[in-house]
């Protein structure tokens, strides 16, 4: 009985010895070279960028008392601002800038129509 329980102990350490390494990788942002990552980080940009421009638009929209509209905005409607053409199918890019953008919108105009139209 004794000597299975070693073995258990020693299996558990050796899986967490293993998994250790990818564990903090992920918790500091490394990640390792692998198909994709390109694209996740084209498409994480695209929506910061988005993201940015849509809070902009979303608070100027509420504080001038304009009506809920984000589609009304040249920035959303091209929806490539801080595209390059070195960054592939300018298609994706527009839809993550625009999925960013909305949010961006919805959350700036939601918070700020609240304290100006009190």
């Amino acid at each position: 009985m004794n000597a299975s329980r070693s073995i258990q102990v020693l299996l558990l350490a050796a899986g967490v010895a293993i998994s250790a390494p990818a564990c903090a990788a992920q918790a500091y942002g490394y990640r390792y070279p692998g198909p994709g990552n390109y694209e996740r980080e084209l498409e994480r940009r695209a929506y910061d960028n988005g993201f940015r421009e849509g809070l902009e638009e979303g608070r100027n929209d509420a504080r001038h008392h304009r009506r809920f509209a984000f589609d009304r905005h040249s920035e959303y409607r091209d929806a490539d601002r801080g595209y390059h053409r070195s960054d592939g199918d300018v298609n994706f890019y527009r839809r993550s800038y625009r999925r960013g953008f909305e949010t961006g919108y919805s959350e700036a105009f939601n918070r700020d129509a609240r304290g100006y139209y009190r």
